[in-house]
């Protein structure tokens, strides 16, 4: 075949056919070489290869959701230079465009660095709007490259192009002036023109100045002053968002706000250079305000955002122009197929659960279209797909610092676990399984807790009623969720947005203990540990400090109710030191007993103990602890008793604050004669479980039970299976790093635990 092309039969084209037969032809013509589209189930195929298909082309493949996949169309031929979008509609409804979010978290960050570029270049996606190209240039140092941008005799402006609506932003840059230098770094925002506009100077004089420019004249906003020393590194960042601009200057070095109004234009952001002056940059970061759609555009490592395509699929027989395989990006770079027919493919993700909240279910059809600059639909194909739930996927984001949040069985066997719906819409959800976790909805969306950001979350079930306590940074609240077997109002939230305490936290750390009578203990971190008490009508006490006039601060606390209403108290300390302590019925508290030190002195390691566990049968508390060198160890306390020798869980560093929640990826439960806990090994990210049964000696091998994810999380609890057997049921994060979509549920069936 050579280089120039696939053969024609590839294009099914019309051969040269016999008069007889030339009505026949053309009709098969018409049907064969209409624009084609194909799915791509491996979001890691190489653009050109044709391999990683999930269906023949142009045939309606299912997707499985929150599972990245590519979708590669054609579009025919059309006149002078155009920009692609993409659009989509669920279920037969309104077309709407296709945003750009990455997946798992949903990420618009573009980070500009400039080792690769090719020296006296100038970078793509910038516009200079004022001097020359040759003024913005890639420049070697060293082993690495930098961008040089030059004033010259007029001054430099150049705006980056972002690949997506910067009506909110970030941009940030490592810079520096040269040595002796007698002027500044401008970064412009709110730009119309380059006599209106806004800009941030940070100037070789020592000032950070903010001024607008309006029909030429300039007006100074605010100034500050900053250490900025020419020929030294530094770095600069502004945020713009609803009219107000967040200035920040070598991180915690100076930090302040100025009011600009929102009565400007969104723009993209760029540089200004002033005569004759000079800036160098290391690397320059361009971020959009994040949201998590139903279905967005996703980035690839697969291939380069704009790379060129092949013609691999046999739908257009219209001579063949490159297309462009995109990544995170909303438009495509300008294409020039006139008279020829070219191929686009979009990394794309159809989530589970979208800001809203939103959900996409089993069975919705999605199609695709592509557009013009103008939304306008251009000739070429109409993609299809449905969406596939896979069996035990929740989807949605973990709570941040969590206890226990399920998943919870209800007497008929129904599980329910607490989950966000998004990382950027971040509401309770209480998510429900009737088939034994295969599938899970929301139950009573419509009646959610006010109270969003997750950031600390406890629950404890008493009967048909989840109880729930809740920290935010201002205050603790309590909610209260029936489940299916309540007698009066099952699958309900019963009580929200109950205020426990109200307090400022230096972190989010709360638990929560139900007594028999119906009253409650939660144990808070404001400044400090605090306990307040519910009583069984209702009614919060005053919150007390725990520890007062310690000189160490404590935080991290673990509650589980005991025998005789007692409640038992495991927290850590910022000298590294674990403490023990049991709050009694009558609301006193005993003295504090050590169980470790070790246990580090950082924020990261705050939440150093594990949920506690409970040997009912022998009045022992379990205690499982992280120390600073990732180890699990394991202390009891039988009764009144001292603590019992402290024993390693596993060797094996457990990863912790692994998506900047102040506590180790790993959870422990009691089944009645064994313990068990889940963690996530620091070096694999994989699951794995280790037992201790009443009696043993010590813990067994670490078993290896989930591979091939990059965990951060996993909560669990005992559950009944329907032939009467009990399984370790769990929910973990497969590898969401912080973002959504990667929650799923999984069981160790105990006999082979």
């Amino acid at each position: 075949m050579g280089s120039y092309g696939k053969p024609v039969a590839r294009h099914r084209r019309c051969p040269r056919l016999l008069v007889a037969s030339v009505a026949v032809a053309l009709a098969g013509c018409a049907t064969v070489s209409e624009p084609a589209f194909r799915i791509r189930a491996d979001p890691q195929a190489p653009l050109n290869a044709d391999t990683g298909w999930a269906g023949k082309t142009n045939e309606q493949t299912a997707v499985a959701a929150d599972r990245p996949f590519r979708l590669r169309m054609e579009v025919e031929p059309s006149e002078g230079a155009r920009q692609f979008g993409l659009q989509v509609r669920r279920n037969g409804g309104r077309w709407q465009p296709v945003e750009a979010h990455d997946f798992p978290y949903p990420q618009r960050e573009v980070k500009i660095s400039f080792d690769g570029m090719a020296p006296g270049s100038t970078p793509p996606d910038w516009s200079v709007v004022r001097g020359a190209a040759s003024d913005l240039t890639v420049v070697t140092e060293g082993p690495s490259q930098l961008l040089r941008a030059s004033g010259g005799e007029s001054g430099l402006m150049a705006l980056y192009e972002a690949p997506w609506p910067l009506a909110a932003f970030t941009m940030g840059a490592e810079f520096r002036l040269p040595h002796g230098a007698r002027d500044a770094l401008g970064m412009i925002f709110a730009y119309a023109n380059p006599d209106n506009h806004h800009r941030a100077l940070f100037g070789a004089d020592g000032l950070i100045r903010i001024i607008r420019v309006a029909d030429g004249h300039e007006t100074l906003l605010e100034q500050q002053r900053a250490p900025i020393t020419p020929g030294a590194w530094h770095e600069a960042e502004i945020q713009l968002k609803d009219g107000t601009l967040e200035v920040k200057f070598d991180d915690d070095t100076l930090e302040f706000q100025v009011r600009v109004g929102a009565d400007w234009p969104a723009s993209n952001p760029g540089l200004l250079i002033p005569p004759r002056g000079r800036v160098e940059f290391r690397e320059i970061v361009v971020e959009g305000e994040p949201s998590t759609p139903g279905v967005s555009i996703v980035a690839t490592l697969a291939y380069a955002n704009g790379a060129a395509t092949q013609d691999l699929l046999p739908g257009s027989a219209a001579p063949f122009a490159s297309g462009f395989g995109l990544s995170l990006t909303e438009r495509t770079p300008r294409w020039t197929g006139a008279g020829r027919h070219g191929e686009f493919e979009w990394p794309l993700v159809i989530r589970r659960h979208a800001d809203g909240p939103a959900v996409n279910k089993a069975g919705d059809r999605f199609e695709f279209r592509m557009v013009d600059s103008a939304a306008q639909p251009v000739p070429g194909a109409v993609a299809r797909a449905s969406l596939m739930i896979p069996p035990g996927h929740l989807g949605g984001t973990f709570v941040e610092t969590p206890g226990r949040i399920g998943p919870w069985q209800a007497e008929n066997g129904d599980l329910y676990f607490i989950m966000e719906p998004t990382e950027t819409d971040n509401r309770f959800m209480m998510m429900k399984s009737t088939d034994g976790g295969l599938g899970w909805n929301e139950v009573d969306g419509g009646n959610r807790p006010e109270t969003g950001d997750l950031e600390s979350v406890d629950g404890r079930q008493a009967g048909g009623t989840i109880h729930i306590i809740h920290q935010v940074t201002q205050s603790v609240r309590h909610h209260a969720f029936h489940t299916s077997d309540h007698p009066t109002r099952p699958d309900r939230w019963a009580i929200r947005d109950e205020v426990a305490a109200e307090a400022e936290a230096v972190a989010q750390m709360t638990t929560l203990v139900v007594r028999s009578d119906g009253s409650m203990a939660t144990i808070f971190l404001a400044d400090r540990l605090h306990y307040a008490l519910r009583s069984a009508d209702g009614r919060w006490s005053p919150a007390v400090e725990i520890d007062p006039g310690a000189a160490e601060r404590n935080a991290g606390p673990q509650a589980i109710l005991g025998r005789g209403d007692v409640v038992h108290l495991a927290y850590f300390a910022d000298d590294g030191v674990l403490w023990y302590r049991r709050l009694l019925p009558d609301g006193t508290l005993t003295e504090r007993q050590r169980l470790a030190t070790g246990a580090g002195t950082t924020r990261a390691e705050y939440g150093a103990v594990l949920p506690l566990a409970y040997d009912e049968r022998t009045d022992t508390v379990i205690i499982v602890y992280r120390l600073a060198d990732g180890t699990l160890w394991e202390r009891r306390v039988a009764g009144d008793q001292a603590p019992g020798a402290p024993i390693l869980v596993t060797d094996r560093r457990v990863i912790t604050d692994a998506v900047d929640a102040q506590q180790p990826a790993a959870d422990v439960v009691f089944d009645g004669e064994t313990a068990h806990v889940l963690f996530v090994d620091e070096a694999s990210r994989s699951l794995f479980s280790t037992r201790r049964g009443r009696g043993s000696a010590g813990w067994q091998a670490p078993v290896l039970r989930i591979d091939d994810i990059v965990g951060s999380w996993v909560r669990g609890n005992i559950i009944q299976k329907p032939d009467g057997s009990r399984a370790y049921g769990f929910v973990y994060d497969a590898g969401s790093q912080g973002g959504a979509g990667l929650n799923r549920y999984a069981e160790i069936p105990l006999q082979e635990n």
